[in-house]
C-alpha cells in the first residue's frame, strides 16, 4: 500500500469541525480535502469516486468501498448495482446486484438511513454477496453504510468494510462516511444534470442537422419548396430524376397544392434552367382566345388584330412551358395541341399556313381526373397518353401535416417583411393550425396566415384569434351556392323505334284548362305552354282551333 501523501500546510486546512459531537482528525480533514480538490479537478464520475474510495481506503482504513445505485439495465422498479467500487474484483462487483430493501444495501436505499454492522458473521441481513466471507481478514469484520443524497432526493449507498480493532469509534467513520457521501452526491448530481443537458444539445444538434439536411434539399431546388414529409420528398425526387430528361412531366393533385412551384423546380434543375419558364391556366382564357394565347396570331387575323402577337409556345422557345388546369382545354384547342406536341411546329392565327419551329418542353397539370373525363369525352384520349408520360402525384397538406409548422414560420416571415410587421405564432396556435384540415392546402394557409398577419398586428398571433379565422374559413366554405345539376342526357333513339314527338288529339273540354294556364301565366303563352307540357306552337294551335269552334 502506497505511503499516505503528506499534510498540508496548517492554512490551507479547514478548521476542526464538529459533526454529531466529534472531531475529525488530521487523516479525516486531509481525506475531505483531497476528495474535494479531486471534485473541483474533474467532473468524470468513474475517475472521481475511484480516486475518493482510494483515498478512503489508504487514510482511513475504510476498505472495499462501492457506490450502489439503482441498475439502469433493470425494469422498471427493478434492483441496484455496483457502479463504482476500489478494491473489488470484476467478478465481486458483477455479483453486487440488490433488490430494494434486501439486505444492508437495500434497507439503506429503501429507508434513507445510515447502518452500522458491528460483526458481519453475527448479522443475519448481511448477505456476504459482493465479497465472500473467506476473502476477508479472519478477524471481527464491520460494515457501514450510509445513503448518497442529491438535490430531489436518494440517489444511492455508500458502504465500506471495516476492521473491528480500529481505535477509532464506528460513528466517527459514519460521520466521515456521511460527509464523503455528500461529496459523491454533488459529483453524481452534476454528472446528472451535464447528461440531461447533453441530451437536449444531442436533441437540438439533431434537429439542427435535420433543419440543414431539408435546406440542403431546398437548395437542390431552386423553386424553395418547404416541407420533409415522406409524400413530398417522394415527389420531389421523381422531379429531380426526371429534370434531366426532356420528357413531358403531368403534376397530379388537388388544387393549392403547388404545382406551380414543382412546375418551376423542374424547370430549374433542367438544362433548359437559363431558357424562359412561361406558365398559362387553361382555365382562366375564354374559348375563343385559346389560339391567340398559345400560338399567337398576324396581323389582321381577326377584328383588332392590329399588331402581330406571339404565342406562349413561341415565348417559351427553349424552355418550359407551362400548362395549368390542362383539364379545362376545349376539345378543339386539344387537337392543335396534339398535333404541335407530335410536330413541334405552330402556325400563327391567320399566318396562311406558314409554320414555325417551337422547342419547348411541356409541363401539364390538373386536379381532376383525367381518365374519367376521357371517358365523359371532355378530353382525348391521345392527349392524355401524350401528357401522362410522367405523372408526379403532389400531396395534400392533410397528408403532411408534420410540414405545417415549418410552412407557417416560411409564410410568416414573407409577410412579415411585406407588410412590415413584427409577428409571431405562440404554441397553440400552431396546434391549431396543424390539427386544421385545410381543403384548400398551402393557398389557403397562406390566405389565412396573410389575414392573421394584417389583424393582429404587431405581437403574437394567439389561440383565439386563429379559431376565429378558421371558423370564418369552414362558415365561408359551407355558404358556398352548391353547383347546379346538369340536365341529364337524352336518350339516344332506339334503333327499331323511329323517334316521334307525342301528340294528343284537341278535345273541347280542354279550353278552359288552358285559358286559365295562359291567365295563371300573365299571358305569357310560351310560360304556359312550359306549365301544361306542350310547345307554344301546339298550345296556339289548341287555342286557335277551339275558339273559333268550340263544339269540335
Amino acid at each position: 500500500m502506497p505511503s499516505p501523501q503528506p499534510p498540508l500546510p496548517e492554512e490551507t486546512l479547514p478548521s476542526p469541525t464538529r459533526v454529531a459531537g466529534e472531531l475529525f482528525t488530521e487523516q479525516e480533514r486531509l481525506l475531505l480535502v483531497e476528495s474535494a480538490r479531486r471534485l473541483t479537478r474533474c467532473l468524470e464520475p468513474e475517475r472521481v469516486i475511484r480516486e475518493m474510495l482510494q483515498l478512503m481506503s489508504e487514510l482511513i482504513g475504510l476498505n472495499r468501498g462501492r457506490v450502489v445505485l439503482p441498475d439502469p439495465a433493470a425494469q422498471a422498479g427493478g434492483s441496484l448495482a455496483i457502479a463504482h467500487a476500489y478494491g473489488l474484483t470484476r467478478e465481486e462487483i458483477a455479483r453486487g446486484h440488490y433488490a430494494w430493501n434486501e439486505g444492508i444495501t437495500g434497507r439503506v436505499m429503501s429507508s434513507g438511513s445510515g447502518a452500522i454492522v458491528q460483526d458481519i458473521d453475527n448479522e443475519p441481513a448481511f448477505l456476504c454477496r459482493a465479497v465472500e466471507r473467506r476473502t476477508l481478514p479472519a478477524g471481527r469484520v464491520s460494515f457501514i453504510a450510509v445513503p448518497v443524497m442529491g438535490a430531489h432526493g436518494q440517489l444511492g449507498v455508500l458502504a465500506a468494510h471495516r476492521l473491528r480493532d480500529r481505535p477509532r469509534s464506528l460513528s466517527s467513520d459514519l460521520t466521515l462516511l456521511g460527509a464523503l457521501a455528500a461529496l459523491i452526491g454533488q459529483v453524481l448530481q452534476v454528472n446528472r444534470l451535464v447528461a440531461e443537458r447533453t441530451a437536449v444539445l444531442e436533441q437540438e444538434n439533431h434537429r439542427l442537422r435535420h433543419a440543414l439536411l431539408a435546406r440542403g434539399s431546398q437548395r437542390a431546388n431552386p423553386a424553395g419548396i418547404v416541407g420533409s414529409a415522406p409524400p413530398l420528398r417522394q415527389a420531389l425526387r421523381q422531379i429531380e430524376q426526371v429534370a434531366s430528361a426532356d420528357v413531358t412531366v403531368l403534376l397530379l393533385g388537388e388544387s393549392g397544392t403547388g404545382k406551380e412551384l414543382f412546375a418551376r423546380a423542374l424547370h430549374l434543375q433542367s438544362p433548359r434552367r437559363s431558357a424562359p419558364f412561361v406558365k398559362i391556366n387553361c382555365g382562366a382564357i375564354p374559348e375563343a382566345l385559346f389560339e391567340s394565347e398559345l400560338f399567337g396570331h398576324e396581323r389582321g387575323a381577326f377584328t383588332g388584330a392590329s399588331t402581330a402577337r406571339v404565342g406562349r409556345f413561341e415565348q417559351a422557345h427553349g424552355g418550359t412551358l407551362f400548362l395549368d388546369e390542362i383539364g379545362d382545354l376545349p376539345l378543339p384547342m386539344q387537337v392543335k395541341l396534339l398535333r404541335v406536341l407530335q410536330e413541334k411546329r405552330i402556325e400563327r392565327l391567320g399566318g396562311e399556313g406558314r409554320e414555325i419551329p417551337v422547342d419547348v418542353r411541356l409541363v401539364a397539370a390538373t386536379h381532376q381526373d383525367l381518365h374519367k373525363r376521357v371517358e365523359s369525352g371532355q378530353f382525348r384520349a391521345d392527349l392524355m397518353y401524350r401528357l401522362n408520360v410522367i405523372p408526379v402525384q403532389l400531396p395534400a397538406l392533410r397528408e403532411r401535416r408534420g410540414d405545417v409548422p415549418e410552412l407557417v414560420r416560411n409564410f410568416i416571415s414573407r409577410l412579415n417583411q411585406q407588410h412590415q410587421r413584427n409577428v409571431i405564432v405562440g404554441a397553440a396556435a400552431m396546434q391549431l393550425l396543424c390539427e386544421h384540415e385545410w381543403p384548400g392546402n398551402i393557398r389557403q394557409l397562406g390566405n389565412v396566415l396573410e389575414r392573421l398577419v394584417l389583424l393582429s398586428g404587431d405581437g403574437e398571433i394567439s389561440a383565439t384569434l386563429v379559431a376565429r379565422a378558421l371558423l370564418d374559413e369552414s362558415v365561408r366554405a359551407s355558404t358556398e351556392p352548391p353547383a347546379l345539376p346538369q340536365p341529364p342526357e337524352p336518350l339516344p333513339p332506339s334503333a327499331s323505334t323511329p323517334p316521334v314527338r307525342h301528340y294528343d288529339w284537341v278535345r273541347a273540354d280542354e279550353l278552359p284548362h288552358l285559358e286559365a294556364a295562359v291567365l295563371r301565366a300573365g299571358g305569357n303563352r310560351s310560360r304556359a305552354a312550359r306549365e301544361l307540357g306542350l310547345t307554344p306552337r301546339q298550345l296556339n294551335y289548341r287555342l286557335k282551333q277551339l275558339q273559333a269552334n268550340p263544339a269540335q
